[in-house]
């Protein structure tokens, strides 16, 4: 599949979510996702006053370890 293709799984995947996206594609709830942010396991950057999660953090994360 041409990786430009509006299909293709990669077209729409966002660099950035806001924390109740990330919450949720996680399952996680609120005081989790913080601690997750504090050791580092969930990259963040600011956006004017928003947090936004980095999409790939929260892919390394629900990836196993192999």
């Amino acid at each position: 599949m041409n990786p430009a293709s509006p299909r293709s799984p990669d077209a729409l995947k966002p660099l950035l979510v806001p924390g109740p996206v990330a919450r949720r594609v996680l399952g996680i709830g609120n005081t989790k996702y913080w601690d997750l942010i504090k050791k580092g396991e969930i990259k963040t950057v600011k956006v004017g006053g928003r947090v936004m999660a980095v999409y790939s953090s929260l892919e390394a994360l629900a990836t196993p370890a192999e």
